[in-house]
């Protein structure tokens, strides 16, 4: 694994079996083979976050389509593809990440490919039932690490929510413009008989009332304003973020179901979902995603998992273990770049009688991994 992972960092072309075996030292055969092997990427990844990460983590969610052609990969099917804005053909994984609040950057937990319709009412389940499993099957890992999970607007679901609820995880997400909100009633009991009101009026989104939806905070673009109504969907008292434009006098609501976090987290934490975007665009761009031409479900798995766990330990290897102050932004591009220059460099230098020992030959060894390097 050790030596798979070092080619797979360094790769300058299409991330194929072919490829791996002519920059790696193994064949393809023996690539094959280990690719049908079970890894625990899980494990694997939790061990990486834990040891190098600090203590404010969250866990977030994200599905993301793969474009695929052909007509016989297990899991091909109907897809929602943000770039074209429709259901086309492909396919689906979900990504389950952690992300370091004081960092602000994001780590692959774990990656499970999406069966597709037919595979799913099969099972009699729907895709968000899937959903569901996948953060049920890492849930020990998880609450181990975080309290809170941050998904995005299309998880505002009761057939998503309530579950992870039950299995102890909180979850900071968006609501729809138009949600279904009441005002917790706290005013004087009534003394005759029957249950007592526990419910006040509606919240009209467009204006609320901000006598109960306090301000607490505003900045250049917005105000901030909070409070804990009742969620008719969800059955149950959570926290609302309303964020109010000044300019356009658009608005968006947070929701959070753990009543006691503080509205800044719950801000906070729902901006850094957007790392995980970034986490997928570099396993794209950078750890061959959407390269995998194999048409086997175990080494699908194999691969779209070592697509992220190959930025993750970039990102431990090469970034976290930097100070604060020089560590800049991020940069896959530059990581592997500067891998792909020491492979080249290591093997025409192991061919050539030069003594690395030599302060001349090491600031060229030096300048030959600096080659093509960009600010991120």
């Amino acid at each position: 694994m050790i030596s798979l992972f070092e080619v797979w960092l360094c790769l300058p072309v299409r991330y194929t079996i072919s490829n791996l075996s002519r920059f790696g030292t193994y064949c393809e055969k023996s690539i094959r083979l280990q690719m049908e092997k079970e890894f625990d990427f899980g494990c694997f990844n939790s061990s990486l976050i834990k040891d190098n990460c600090g203590k404010h983590l969250i866990a977030a969610y994200d599905p993301t389509y793969l474009p695929k052609s052909g007509k016989h990969t297990p899991g091909l099917g109907k897809f929602w593809s943000g770039k074209d804005q429709k259901a086309v053909k492909g396919l689906e994984i979900g990504c389950l990440a952690i992300i370091d609040v004081d960092a602000r950057t994001a780590f692959p937990l774990k990656v499970v490919q999406t069966p597709d319709k037919t595979t799913l009412d099969e099972k009699g389940m729907s895709r968000v039932d899937h959903y569901v499993d996948v953060i049920k099957s890492e849930v020990l890992a998880l609450k181990s690490m975080v309290d809170y999970l941050a998904v995005d607007s299309y998880f505002m679901k009761q057939e998503f929510i309530l579950p992870i609820l039950k299995e102890g995880l909180h979850i900071v997400t968006k609501m729809r413009s138009d949600a279904n909100l009441i005002y917790v009633y706290n005013g004087p009991r009534s003394t005759g008989p029957g249950r007592p009101r526990i419910h006040g009026d509606k919240v009209s989104c467009g204006s609320i009332d901000k006598r109960k939806i306090r301000e607490f905070a505003v900045d250049n673009d917005a105000v901030y304003y909070s409070s804990v109504v009742w969620s008719a969907i969800l059955k149950c008292k959570v926290r609302i973020v309303y964020i109010e434009e000044k300019v356009t006098g658009k608005y968006e609501i947070l929701l959070c179901t753990d009543i006691e976090l503080k509205p800044e987290l719950i801000l906070n934490y729902y901006q850094l979902r957007f790392q995980i975007e970034f986490l997928i665009r570099d396993a794209k761009q950078h750890g061959g995603l959407e390269e995998c031409q194999a048409g086997s479900e175990k080494k699908l798995h194999f691969h779209f998992n070592m697509a992220f766990a190959t930025v993750g330990l970039a990102k431990v290897l090469f970034w976290m273990k930097l100070p604060d102050q020089q560590r800049g932004a991020f940069s896959m591009r530059n990581i592997k770049m500067a891998w792909y220059n020491r492979f080249l460099t290591d093997r025409i230098f192991s061919n050539l009688p030069l003594d690395l020992n030599c302060n001349k030959i090491k600031k060229l060894y030096q300048k030959c991994l600096d080659i093509g390097n960009l600010a991120a």
